[in-house]
């Protein structure tokens, strides 16, 4: 601080006490702990999707926190059996989360009734799941106690965590496969709406109870909560300029059309992230879904901006100008020819995809396709995802780029996204983008590093989206199964039995029949041909026999048996 102290006694002497207040302010920024850290920036973004849907046995899983939508594994937190009963407590999220939209066994959705127990087939009552959103007051899972008592007690709350109790209860042997297809590691993940923000524009949402939050994918609303949130930034509300942050989230609020039709908020942030990754990786990761910058207001607060177009306020003149250092682009990508545009799309099982790649095919042709990348971790569609790479090929790809330096006019900068530069010289009157600003050690000048950017590069119309990637072919097969009808007995020879069935009108199906020699006896199989409507047992001893039936389908899967059963005497 004695440097920045000594800089402004002599600003104040030299320049007068405004200025020297100017300097001050940036000294007062800078002393905010990680403030200069978060104008630097973060590595490029990686993508966090695989770990989030993963289900792990570990004894100390990585704590996951997000924001927007995400699909989730977990880590177990209890995993045993008894009485035929696999019980697991799979742990999802640090932090309360808004809602759990449904919820995927394997790779299938299911539904759940009242009690957590499944109504889909092929899962039906060999499947409980009953979910905790993490909240403060959340209980022990009443099933874990009655299951495990002495083991699971009270105590195991698991407050401030989002969870879920699964129940596998043992299928028939030869259905086993069919229903558990991965067995006892059969995966249960979930889509979840995730953190709850607070929304300083809305006037029922109080910043000291997060009971009065509302779930929002809002990007300025989301950054805001990392910035602020104790596992996050850990700042303040006194130290973020609250005003930009109000602003910028009504631009990312705006509505964007879409070439399918309707329309989609401007900038979204759907994604997760580790407790133990870099929170300057981590805002990168959310800057880069929206085109956002910090910037340090005259009060040393931490503001946002960016998202659109910007038109400057500040003129550069040729009589300020010291000197300067520019670059002249030639109109293409500056070091690659074809962006490839990576996302997070929730119509692909949240997975990573690629949007329509950015190209300049006549520098293609010139030199050959020079690709580089666009990790968009937090992007959830394509349309977005293109909107901000046009943005980024702008910007990698200036006109002109480089640093002017200016007598003290140069600091009227100081806080402006664009400024419009004038040097004759070099016919530049053009709008410039401020990517930073410095004094000389020496204090001789003012060094503005700029870099040519228009409103074009924001501008955007539906026909820009490109194609968005198909969405997968649903190639699960069918186990849904209808229960047999017209189940009719007969005895076509002494001692034999056949049994006839309605078709179903479905190719998939193959006709199960077993038959039993009155009440308690050993259910024994019939014979059926593939595709049969009929089977036969016998020869056997006269007396009553007992008949059901089920069809059974792809994998091994069988629907419910008839019932009543069906009796003969023969």
């Amino acid at each position: 601080m004695a440097i920045f102290t000594a800089i402004g006694a002599w600003l104040t002497a030299t320049f007068g006490a405004f200025l020297a207040g100017v300097i001050a302010n940036i000294a007062v920024g800078a002393a905010l702990l990680g403030v200069s850290a978060l104008l630097a920036g973060g590595k490029a973004p990686q993508s966090s999707t695989p770990q989030a849907q993963a289900t792990i046995n570990q004894a100390v899983g990585p704590r996951i926190r997000g924001y927007g939508k995400a699909k989730l594994g977990g880590t177990r937190a209890f995993w045993d059996s008894s009485g035929g009963t696999l019980y697991q407590i799979v742990m999802a999220h640090h932090g309360r989360i808004d809602a759990i939209e449904r919820f995927f066994v394997g790779d299938k959705a299911v539904l759940l009734d009242a009690s957590g127990y499944c109504i889909s087939s092929p899962f039906y009552s060999y499947l409980r799941i009953l979910p905790q959103l993490g909240t403060a007051d959340q209980t022990a899972h009443a099933a874990m106690l009655a299951a495990w008592p002495g083991i699971w007690t009270s105590a195991h709350r698991l407050r401030g965590i989002a969870n879920w109790f699964v129940a596998f209860n043992s299928p028939p042997a030869d259905d086993y496969q069919a229903i558990f297809p991965e067995g006892y590691n059969t995966p249960v993940r979930a889509q979840c709406r995730l953190s709850l923000v607070y929304d300083p524009r809305d006037p029922a949402q109080d910043p000291d109870d997060e009971e009065t939050w509302l779930w929002s994918d809002n990007a300025s609303l989301c950054i805001l909560d990392y910035l602020t949130h104790k596992d996050g930034y850990n700042k303040t509300l006194d130290d973020v300029d609250i005003d930009s942050f109000k602003a910028f989230a009504d631009i990312c609020a705006e509505a964007i059309p879409l070439a399918a039709g309707g329309t989609e908020p401007r900038y979204r942030i759907w994604g997760i992230y580790r407790l133990d990754e870099d929170p300057q990786d981590v805002l990168a990761k959310m800057r880069a879904a929206c085109d956002a910058e910090f910037y340090q207001t005259a009060s040393g607060k931490v503001a946002i901006r960016g998202g659109k177009w910007t038109a400057p306020t500040v003129t550069i003149r040729e009589r300020d100008i010291l000197g300067h250092v520019m670059e002249q682009g030639n109109n293409r990508f500056s070091a690659f020819n074809e962006l490839k545009i990576l996302y997070t799309s929730a119509d692909h099982d949240f997975q990573t995809m690629e949007a329509t790649a950015w190209s300049d095919l006549a520098d293609q042709a010139e030199r050959g396709v020079l690709q580089a990348s666009l990790m968009l971790d937090m992007v959830p569609s394509a349309s977005q995802a293109r909107r901000l790479a046009k943005i980024h090929v702008a910007k990698s790809n200036p006109a002109w780029k480089g640093t002017v330096a200016t007598n003290i006019a140069g600091l009227d900068v100081l806080g402006e996204r664009t400024a419009r530069l004038v040097l004759p010289e070099l016919e530049i009157d053009d709008a410039f983008y401020v990517a930073g600003l410095s004094l000389r050690p020496d204090l001789t000048a003012v060094e503005t590093s700029v870099l040519s950017i228009s409103e074009a590069a924001y501008l955007w119309t539906s026909a820009e989206e490109g194609q968005s990637a198909p969405l997968p072919e649903d190639t699960s097969p069918d186990l849904t199964f209808p229960v047999p009808t017209g189940l009719v007995l007969s005895e076509p020879d002494p001692g034999y039995v056949q049994a006839e069935v309605d078709d179903p009108e479905r190719d998939d199906l193959d006709l199960h029949l077993q038959i039993r020699a009155g009440a308690g006896s050993l259910w024994q199989e019939m014979q059926v041909s593939p595709g049969a409507l009929t089977g036969i047992f016998g020869p056997d001893a006269s007396g009553m026999y007992q008949v059901r039936a089920r069809w059974r389908g792809p994998l091994g899967s069988g629907g419910a048996w008839t019932s009543p059963l069906a009796e003969i005497t023969v």
